[in-house]
């Protein structure tokens, strides 16, 4: 082996040992970010909101009285933004691949597609107002349902 060849083998293997330094720190790195949502969700200011949302979403089954509570209450009307663009930053998160895509299903599954369902009527009714909402949070619950309709489908016929 010339030294020529064994420049050229060493730069082959300098390379792989690069790409391998990266995939493992992207890798590395959605797992953290996708903790990171996870740990957010657990403080003590988003449990409050997150209850807060849950109370005003079973005050009433008309999106209308719900709804018109927002407009009376800015308070609620605050925390209810809040959650929902926290929903739609986990979501976007999902949609850039920013988060550990396996490990985003499991943990926020069945969260996402129930907010998705509990919420829908008011993400419409800010879309009627103007505003951007909801796109990337649908998508993200249609694909964790989609994801688990499909799992569950191969459990039951045995494939597990």
């Amino acid at each position: 082996m010339t030294l020529s060849e064994f420049a050229d083998l060493g730069s082959v293997v300098g390379i792989f040992l690069v790409a391998l330094g990266l995939y493992f720190s992207v890798r590395q790195f959605k797992l953290n970010r996708t903790m990171q949502y996870m740990e957010y969700l657990s403080k003590p200011e988003i449990v409050k909101i997150r209850a807060a949302v849950d109370e005003w979403l079973e005050s009433s089954t008309e999106d209308n009285v719900r709804t018109g509570m927002l407009e009376t209450d800015c308070k609620l009307h605050s925390q209810v933004r809040v959650f929902v663009s926290f929903c739609n930053q986990v979501s976007t998160a999902y949609r850039f691949g920013t988060i550990y895509k396996d490990m985003a299903f499991h943990i926020w599954h069945p969260f996402i597609p129930n907010y998705w369902e509990k919420l829908k009527f008011y993400i419409i009714w800010r879309s009627a107002q103007g505003y951007e909402v909801g796109g990337d949070f649908e998508k993200f619950a249609k694909d964790i349902s989609q994801h688990y309709s499909r799992r569950n489908h191969i459990i039951r016929r045995g494939k597990r």
